[in-house]
């Protein structure tokens, strides 16, 4: 399990294109709480570790499919 650092959430959060209030529905927590972790003050708990890694794992899935043209519709 990752640690998720502060700048880890935020740049991750940018790397999805996803505002502080979107990310925070996708993961069930309050757009509060996303700036209070991207922030410093509050770290992720066990749980949100888990939700960041799987969101990313799912991410990087979707990121090979596309890179190997398997998202490409057939003619």
């Amino acid at each position: 399990m990752k640690q998720w650092t502060h700048k880890e959430i935020k740049a991750f959060r940018s790397e999805l294109g996803l505002s502080q209030t979107e990310f925070a529905s996708r993961l069930g927590v309050t757009q509060t709480y996303i700036s209070l972790m991207e922030g410093g003050v509050k770290k992720p708990g066990r749980t949100m570790k888990l939700f960041l890694d799987c969101i990313e794992e799912k991410n990087e899935m979707e990121r090979k499919v596309m890179k190997h043209g398997k998202g490409k519709k057939k003619r």
